[in-house]
């Protein structure tokens, strides 16, 4: 029969101790029997981990030398992988007694201790001296605490600080606490792209505004307490539902009733919500919904040189602003999208045919921008009650924008349309959220079945410029185009389809097929600075210049697969 084990003396209020002993007891180990498990040399290691840590660890080697403590890293199976000790007398008991690199340190193995117990409860956990099961303990005093993924709030690992019972102290938990925040910071930066711009971004919305917001990722579910205080699990399960099988609306049933959303996309998969509850829509704010396909479509085919873009698409959604009751007027628009998605065609349609448009580009400078163009047409409006058109407002400064948005928040019976790219400065989220209806406009390639209409019409249009009559494209074509990197959106697409029109022409071809795009539209390149990618590129690009260009060991440094290696090299045309 399995005898449960508790510690002769438990101090007083530390349950937790008691329930360790419990649970160690009835894994059948004795305080004699409780060792930490051998290395295993076939056990897979956390590279994401150990590469988060590395730095942070690194920097302790020195700042723990001549102390008598001891650091241990651990990933969530419990397997030591890194250590930082010096040479006192503790760090050698310690690999006595089997605490090193590669050694188990779980509660199943060892009974409670700072690397076990803290995976086990998820919290940090003080234990010195007798309260440990194990006997080859009893001799240290440890805290340890939970290293837990930001994005997926998965349980990643656990960091313990190890000492001598005698010179054990409580500032061993604020010291734990520091190092283990700074791995967390570091461990965003090695997880994806897209899941690492999506969290950057719900960080700089959340601490920017109170409105209620989600983001959905691949494998990152985040709400901010605003929507935390309203939503249940079913709700939040819900919109991830919706937002997987691209059926979110401009406004969706929830347990607390009709919630207005507004859905901006991040990366290729990740997802933006800003939610307005029932008690905070305001029925003077109107709601704009986007058209058919159809139209759409036909829109894109009037797309020019100077603004290539098609309102009333399908590929954006508008809707009123969360919290655009408070400070926020419904006589101003913002339309936010990308290089070439059709922000001042779109802001043209929504102020009608009379407004005056302002393109703020066209300035010398952003302090000309505001005081030769924007201040004047502002105060014109204010003369005349003409609707506005403020192109490009995020080319102005912020001490600008912050007037802008004051000005936007008392405008009065004239509307005022604003138009930006998605810029994550405070002060350009200031002037959009003073406006009380937003469009937000998606790249080409989010647009799904209706950029094969796009392409489809821009090519008969194009085609019927050049007198080349009827001109087929393949599916394959137009799938090659959708797919392609448009750095100045519908603009660049229409470049492309010219030429590829002018090479079927010239080959007496009346088909348009992915031989067909011309070399610039095939050939890979080096992301920009600022793009997702970025940080991909430059990994690989070290990698393989520290392994001198060896390949399979700059996949081995990287922790991927020389597969997805050679992948990703050719999308970067690496070669």
């Amino acid at each position: 029969m399995t005898q449960t084990v508790r510690p002769s003396s438990p101090v007083p209020g530390e349950d937790h101790i008691d329930l360790s002993w419990r649970r160690s007891a009835s894994c059948g180990l004795t305080p004699k029997s409780a060792r930490p498990g051998a290395p295993d040399p076939r056990a897979s290691r956390s590279h994401r981990l150990a590469e988060a840590a590395r730095p942070v660890m690194d920097d302790l080697d020195e700042v723990l030398r001549d102390t008598g403590a001891m650091l241990l890293l651990a990933d969530r199976e419990g397997r030591v992988i890194r250590s930082v000790r010096d040479n006192a007398r503790i760090s050698r008991m310690l690999l006595r007694r089997g605490v090193d690199d590669g050694a188990t340190l779980t509660e199943d193995a060892v009974g409670n201790n700072g690397i076990g117990t803290a995976l086990e409860t998820r919290a940090g956990v003080f234990i010195h001296g007798e309260q440990h099961f194990a006997e080859v303990l009893r001799d240290f005093a440890c805290y340890g605490h939970p290293i837990v993924d930001p994005l997926t709030r998965r349980l990643v690992g656990a960091v313990d600080l190890t000492g001598m019972s005698a010179d054990a102290s409580r500032m061993f938990a604020p010291f734990v606490r520091k190092i283990v925040a700074d791995i967390e910071a570091r461990y965003v930066d090695t997880a994806r792209a897209d899941d690492r711009e999506l969290w950057h971004r719900f960080v700089e919305r959340t601490r920017t505004s109170d409105t209620a917001t989600c983001a959905f990722g691949d494998e990152v579910v985040l709400a901010s307490h605003s929507s935390l205080e309203r939503l249940d699990s079913r709700d939040l399960g819900r919109l991830r539902r919706l937002v997987e099988q691209d059926e979110l609306g401009d406004s969706v049933e929830l347990s607390v009733g009709t919630v207005g959303v507004l859905s901006s996309r991040i990366g290729r998969r990740g997802h933006l919500l800003d939610l307005i509850f029932p008690d905070q829509q305001h029925p003077a704010v109107p709601v704009l919904r986007a058209s058919s396909p159809a139209s759409a479509a036909s829109a894109a085919s009037s797309v020019s040189a100077a603004s290539a873009a098609p309102s009333g698409m399908s590929g954006m959604s508008a809707a009123p602003v969360p919290g655009a009751g408070v400070g926020a007027t419904a006589r101003a628009h913002a339309v936010v999208g990308p290089s070439g998605s059709g922000r001042s065609t779109t802001a043209r349609g929504a102020a009608g045919p009379d407004a005056l448009h302002v393109r703020l580009a066209e300035a010398d400078s952003a302090h000309a921008a505001w005081s030769e163009l924007a201040v004047p047409a502002l105060r014109d409006q204010g003369d005349q009650g003409r609707p506005l058109v403020l192109d490009d407002i995020d080319l102005l400064d912020d001490a600008d924008l912050r007037r802008l948005a004051a000005r936007l928040r008392s405008a009065g019976a004239a509307l005022v349309v604003v138009t930006s790219r998605e810029d994550p400065r405070p002060a350009v989220t200031e002037a959009l959220d003073a406006c009380g209806t937003r469009t937000v406009l998606r790249p080409l390639h989010e647009r799904g079945a209706e950029s094969a209409e796009i392409v489809a019409r821009m090519v008969a249009e194009l085609a019927a410029e050049k007198g080349l009559g009827s001109t087929v494209s393949t599916a394959r074509f137009a799938d090659a185009v959708c797919a392609l990197d448009l750095p100045n959106g519908l603009i660049s697409l229409r470049s492309i389809l010219g030429e590829c029109l002018t090479e079927s022409a010239r080959r007496g071809s009346a088909t348009l097929d992915v031989d067909s795009l011309p070399s610039r539209a095939r050939t890979g390149r080096p992301p920009r600075p600022g793009e997702l990618a970025r940080g991909e590129y430059d990994a690989i690009v070290a990698a393989l210049a520290g392994c001198d260009g060896v390949r399979s060991r700059a996949a081995k440094r990287l922790g991927i697969s020389r597969t997805t290696l050679y992948a990703r090299m050719r999308e970067f045309g690496l070669s």
